[in-house]
């Protein structure tokens, strides 16, 4: 799996809501949000896996 590091644009209300549970948690607020988008690849690799798995068995 590879590594890149990417620019995200989050809203101040989204920011600030990170930022108190990433406090909460006791680490980085740039962590929780790369967990979070980590997250949201993997569900949409996952549905899109499931799209293509679809696709085949209805044709």
């Amino acid at each position: 799996m590879r590594k890149i590091q990417v620019w995200a644009e989050v809203s101040d209300i989204h920011f600030q809501a990170y930022e108190c549970e990433a406090t909460r948690q006791g680490v980085p607020v740039e962590d929780l949000i790369q967990q979070t988008v980590n997250c949201l690849l993997r569900e949409l690799e996952r549905d899109e896996e499931e799209d293509r798995c679809r696709e085949v068995t209805t044709s």
